[in-house]
């Protein structure tokens, strides 16, 4: 296993230590980010159970070193292993989740039926639906339809947090004279865009769902992720607050702009993600071809 796991590309100091009690022995590599994913397919063709896979990212300073002959062509891509390991953690139902999705409805909310943009941008800030949506393009592309349909289970349930956090705070407004009666919330300045599906909202979605997807293959890429809420956050708290204003045709509006929004945000992620896997697994053929070559 040793002699095939320094065959790669990209692995180097290849290391193996003494046979533990219950008969195991284990190994240690350095490997290149780019040489990570054909690495770990290596060891699964040998037999390598994925759980007895432990991977550590360490940063290191090599001015003169191994670096500058095998430089990673990008150097803040995660391997496919973090990737999908990050899906299966955001899948899940947290309780920090519902409390910024709740924050975020509340801000947007108030910033809707008082037609300040700069609210509705903070709140934008502030939501993570960015982790659902791009779980769910992962179980997609990597076919584990039980990953995808947990991830949008969350997103759901987030989003209907935002929007009834959204009809509360509308509500306290209303209750203590902040907002006057015959406010109409399509006549404000948020209105028309967030009521009415357009090919402006949808490229906007698409194009968030592309940028959100390549965001989410790269640490810290989260703060990408008011891309993807430009395009829930305002509309899902537009239909609270209409709720609460107590017209529905406005709500309804909002909502079909949601739903049209979620549905392309997903899938352009899903397209995107494909292409990157596609791209992955053709570098991990070359990999191995100029291995065995």
């Amino acid at each position: 296993m040793t002699a095939a796991l320094g065959e790669v590309d990209g692995v180097r100091h290849v290391a193996r230590a003494a046979v533990t009690a219950d008969g195991l022995v284990q190994v240690s590599a350095e490997v290149a980010p780019d040489s990570a994913d054909v690495a770990i397919d290596r060891l699964a063709e040998l037999g390598i159970a994925a759980d007895d896979l432990t991977l550590w990212r360490v940063p290191g300073i090599q001015p003169l070193g191994w670096r500058r002959q095998v430089r990673s062509a990008d150097a803040g891509r995660q391997v496919w292993a973090e990737i999908v390991g990050r899906a299966d953690e955001h899948a899940v139902l947290a309780g920090s989740y519902l409390v910024f999705m709740a924050a975020a409805g509340i801000i947007a909310g108030i910033g809707v039926v008082t037609g300040s943009a700069v609210l509705l941008v903070g709140a934008m800030a502030i939501s993570p639906d960015l982790l659902p949506v791009s779980a769910s393009a992962i179980g997609i592309v990597e076919r584990r339809w039980g990953l995808a349909g947990r991830a949008l289970f969350v997103l759901a349930v987030g989003l209907a947090m935002a929007a009834a956090t959204a009809f509360a705070a509308t509500v306290l407004l209303r209750v203590f004279g902040q907002l006057p009666e015959d406010l109409i919330l399509a006549e404000t300045m948020m209105g028309e865009a967030l009521t009415q599906l357009g090919p402006g909202s949808l490229m906007v979605a698409a194009t968030a769902g592309v940028a959100g997807m390549l965001a989410f293959e790269r640490p810290g890429g989260a703060a990408v992720g008011v891309a993807i809420s430009v395009t829930t956050i305002p509309a899902a708290s537009y239909v609270g607050a209409a709720l609460a204003m107590g017209r529905d045709d406005p709500m309804w509006g909002a909502f079909v702009v949601l739903l049209s929004n979620v549905t392309l945000l997903v899938l352009a992620s899903s397209a995107t993600l494909a292409v990157q896997r596609r791209s992955r697994r053709r570098a991990s053929e070359r990999h191995h071809t100029d291995a065995g070559a």
